[in-house]
């Protein structure tokens, strides 16, 4: 695996490289984004200052901007590369910025010239963004909204109280759910124009993890704004909160990615440097077996990831749907990887010190990553609903999107604004990840094994549509069930696409079929269809992660180099 360059001939993943040669290694204690400075400004509870003005210092925050608008935000794809990256560091620092990316994405789509030209001016000028969403008694139910915004002389009143939001505290600017008339509606709060009249803001919420994200509130009593404040058209909140979450449940999986990579390199490094019964652990088969299959996990998820992000660029009317599956399947499959390393640490992974001290910080941060922009649960019957809507639509719709412009990933996409190509509710009733399993299953005829363990992901499919069918709109648990089944359905079709559209291109590990065997097996073990482990194959898997690690790449079927690996200081001169 060991070569020379990177992703040349992968434009979307240049800006991640470039991102990492600025960066510098996270093992490096003199980086700004330091694993070491992270714990310790964790152990405070304090935000890790230096790691944020790294971010900023390379250009981090110009990524959330369109290029029409004036930033460096091409295609959603180069953003998952960006956040997967930054993630490999300080997850604190990509959620707050995920959480500015949840506060201009309604602006790029629906906002006029003259709030487009704001928030710009305000997100490449360093300032952050809230989403004033969620509230305590409301949760995930956006008809419940409480904070209302009454029409008076030349604008609105706002009054309510937002809680549990990112950025809360520190932001400069808001988009804000409020009902309204003639429904819902969304209002964007400028608080530098603002000033302090009518904006109270909430104290910050300790947490588990993420101790270094401001994660708060504001409370909004008799709150003058404009008639200018409006995006987009009257009553239309609900929709547009709903239309931006598929962007920013796509982008939570790419922190996902981008921490459990670091998980996985420090796991691996333990075991290579462990010695036990005169070996190192790294030898042990129940340490390669676990090792072997987070890596499938995580490249499961990385399939997944990425053709959502695509999906973002190129597909935008299946989101609805997409979107959500993607943000049930690529944080649970990281945690459960991260999991898995935390068993090869052992009793190094409860330890707050060395990088045993930054696993354990990165799993704690990990671990809320499947609760952001929606609980699992919430996820599962967005998809639930979904499939039932595309049931009763007409049956033999024709799944018109190419798999190679789906699945190319690293290949270029037209350049759009946001505004030009807007979410859609519905994903309609074609998927083309499941419904062209068929080709998939014909396409492996030279491989038995691989078309047997492609069969049965085809059977689970049929099964769980007639399931949906059969439900109709009940949300009993077997419709939950139908739905999770979906999700790794579609998982592992992601697996085999990518084998059969992008191995030769992306070369290296993702032309091995070693990774393909390991993660389908896990998927269908998920799916209560287990096809017995593959030791050869996850034996493989061991010694690619090795090779990548000592080339300094990704653990990813990109080739991403990553910045030099940090070695430790220079042996003092005698």
């Amino acid at each position: 695996m060991t070569g020379t360059g990177g992703t040349a001939a992968l434009p979307a993943f240049a800006a991640a490289e470039e991102l990492e040669r600025e960066l510098g290694c996270p093992f490096d204690p003199g980086s700004g984004m330091s694993l070491a400075a992270g714990v310790r400004a964790d152990d405070l509870e304090v935000e890790p200052a230096a790691a944020y003005e790294a971010a900023w210092s390379a250009g981090l925050h110009e990524h959330l901007v369109p290029v029409s608008e004036g930033g460096r935000l091409a295609s959603f794809e180069s953003l998952t590369a960006v956040v997967r990256a930054a993630s490999r560091r300080e997850l604190a620092v990509s959620v707050g910025l995920g959480s500015t990316l949840l506060a201009t994405t309604p602006v790029w789509i629906w906002g006029d010239d003259k709030q487009r030209r704001r928030v710009a001016e305000l997100a490449l000028g360093r300032a952050w963004g809230t989403a004033g969403i969620s509230e305590e008694a409301a949760g995930s139910d956006l008809l419940a909204t409480a904070t209302r915004a009454a029409p008076t002389d030349g604008g609105y009143v706002l009054n309510g109280r937002k809680w549990l939001v990112g950025n809360g505290r520190r932001s400069s600017f808001a988009t804000v759910l409020a009902a309204s008339e003639p429904s819902f509606g969304l209002f964007l709060l400028d608080f530098e124009a603002l000033g302090t009249g009518g904006v109270r803001r909430l104290p910050k919420v300790p947490t588990h993890g993420l101790r270094g994200h401001d994660l708060s509130g504001f409370e909004l009593t008799d709150c003058h704004v404009g008639a200018d404040a409006v995006v987009g058209r009257p009553g239309r909140g609900v929709e547009m909160v709903s239309g931006m979450l598929q962007y920013t449940r796509t982008l939570v999986g790419a922190s996902s990615l981008g921490a459990a990579d670091t998980a996985l390199r420090i796991a691996l490094r333990h075991a290579r440097g462990r010695v036990l019964y005169g070996a190192p652990a790294l030898a042990l088969p129940p340490v390669r077996s676990l090792l072997a299959r987070a890596f499938a996990d995580l490249l499961v998820a990385e399939c997944t990831e990425l053709s959502a992000a695509r999906g973002l660029d190129v597909a935008r009317q299946r989101m609805a749907l997409w979107s959500a599956v993607a943000k049930y399947v690529v944080p649970g499959l990281c945690v459960d990887a991260v999991n898995a390393c935390g068993e090869v640490l052992s009793a190094r992974a409860y330890l707050r010190e060395g990088e045993a001290g930054a696993f354990q910080k990165l799993a704690r941060d990990l671990a809320i990553t499947p609760v952001f922009e929606g609980t699992q649960l919430v996820q599962l019957d967005t998809v639930r609903a979904q499939l039932v809507s595309g049931a009763r639509r007409r049956p033999g719709t024709q799944a018109g999107l190419p798999l190679p412009l789906l699945f190319g990933f690293g290949e270029p996409v037209p350049t759009l604004a946001p505004r030009d190509q807007r979410p859609s509710l519905t994903y309609g009733s074609a998927d083309e990840v499941v419904d062209r399993l068929d080709e998939a299953v014909e396409a492996l005829a030279d491989d038995p094994e691989l078309a047997a363990l492609a069969r049965t992901l085809l059977t689970v499919r049929d099964e769980t549509r007639e399931t949906v069918r059969g439900l109709g709109a009940q949300r009993g648990t077997e419709a939950y069930e139908a739905a999770r089944r979906h999700c790794l359905v579609h998982a592992g079709a992601c697996c085999l696409h990518t084998w059969l559209q992008r191995r030769d291109a992306l070369g290296g590990l993702a032309a091995d079929r070693a990774w393909l065997s390991v993660a389908l097996r896990r998927v269908l073990e998920r799916l209560g269809r287990p096809a017995g482990p593959d030791p050869a194959a996850e034996d493989r898997l061991v010694r690619r992660l090795e090779d990548l690690d000592d080339d300094d790449r990704a653990f990813s079927l990109v080739p991403l180099r990553l910045a030099p690996q940090y070695r430790g200081p220079a042996p003092a001169r005698p």
